[in-house]
């Protein structure tokens, strides 16, 4: 009677772990079958390898694998996963696994959107976190605060987008970008235009202006791209442009450029971006005014500056 403790525990662990173990197994059995055209199967072995090819027969105790290097018999004891993909996917004999961050350049977003359920988590200069969200399969929202230490006021900024597959390689979508920082509110409502696959693009939008006064009379534009040169490894680039023709204190043709060109280094599910960002503003202010003609003369003033860029987005 001393060891019975130690004995129920022994047989609920079994009970837990069993069941367990049968759905596994019958889980692995159900996936032991020849794939369908266009797509190709990765099979994970119990010492950590991956094998990539299609199943081309399946018996009660082996399969037979084909792979580039030729058919093979394999113990399904030996078989600890099987994972299916698209045959595009695999390149030069290795699985390319989705773009992790195929919503958004490095700040400004793309056309496509996120899938219902799935979202990211990410983090641009360390201190400006946020998250995005699949709603639906066409609508995503994202959203972040910045959380900069000691600061009296912080950024906020809210982000939905409704996207829509037009064609096999374009989306298009529509975009409200809602900045607040101290009292001072700003956003841009744009269309969205995104053209190419997931690993090469290229995306161009364009749309109002907006502040707590008002709509600015010029529309802004954001142009940007991506290119995935390798597996692991993709440069990325976006461009926005401001201006406003309005006059108000002297100053009028404000004008605002925003560049950014970096590297994406991606893994399955995340991504680093690193960059370089640059910024000019230049506007015309008044020198002088002409009280018998109602003329004033202007001169252009010109401010740039560089800055380094870092963000990371995780999957979920």
């Amino acid at each position: 009677m001393r060891n019975l403790p130690k004995l129920i525990l022994i047989l609920a662990a079994a009970a837990f772990l069993l069941p367990g173990t049968h759905t596994n197994a019958q889980t692995l059995s159900e996936k032991l079958v020849v794939p369908e055209a266009g797509m190709t199967q990765m099979l994970t072995l119990d010492d950590g390898s991956t094998l990539v090819g299609k199943i081309t027969e399946v018996g009660e105790t082996d399969i037979k694998f084909q792979t580039d290097m030729g058919e093979m018999t394999i113990a399904i004891a030996k078989i600890r996963d099987i994972k299916k993909v698209s045959t595009s996917s695999i390149k030069g004999g290795q699985y390319w696994f989705p773009n992790p961050n195929r919503t958004r350049l490095l700040v400004g977003p793309t056309a496509r959107t996120l899938k219902m359920g799935t979202g990211y988590f990410f983090d641009l200069w360390i201190f400006f976190p946020g998250v995005a969200y699949g709603v639906t399969d066409n609508i995503q929202v994202s959203a972040g605060a910045s959380i900069i230490p000691g600061a009296d006021h912080q950024l906020f900024f809210f982000m939905p987008k409704v996207g829509f597959p037009v064609a096999e390689k374009l989306d298009v979508s529509f975009n409200v970008s809602i900045f607040q920082v101290w009292d001072a509110t700003a956003g841009l409502a744009f269309a969205n235009m995104t053209c190419g696959t997931d690993d090469r693009s290229f995306t161009l939008g364009t749309g109002p202006v907006f502040t707590r006064d008002g709509i600015g009379s010029v529309p802004g534009v954001i142009a940007g791209g991506e290119s995935r040169l390798s597996r692991r490894f993709a440069v990325v680039g976006e461009s926005w442009f401001f201006s406003s023709k309005s006059e108000y204190e002297g100053q009028k043709n404000d004008k605002l450029l925003l560049g950014l060109f970096g590297f994406r280094f991606l893994g399955d599910g995340l991504s680093v971006d690193l960059a370089i960002g640059y910024s000019a503003e230049w506007d015309q202010r008044q020198v002088s005014y002409d009280w018998e003609t109602d003329e004033s003369e202007y001169e252009d003033d010109f401010d740039d500056g560089w800055i380094p860029y870092i963000d990371f987005v995780y999957n979920f």
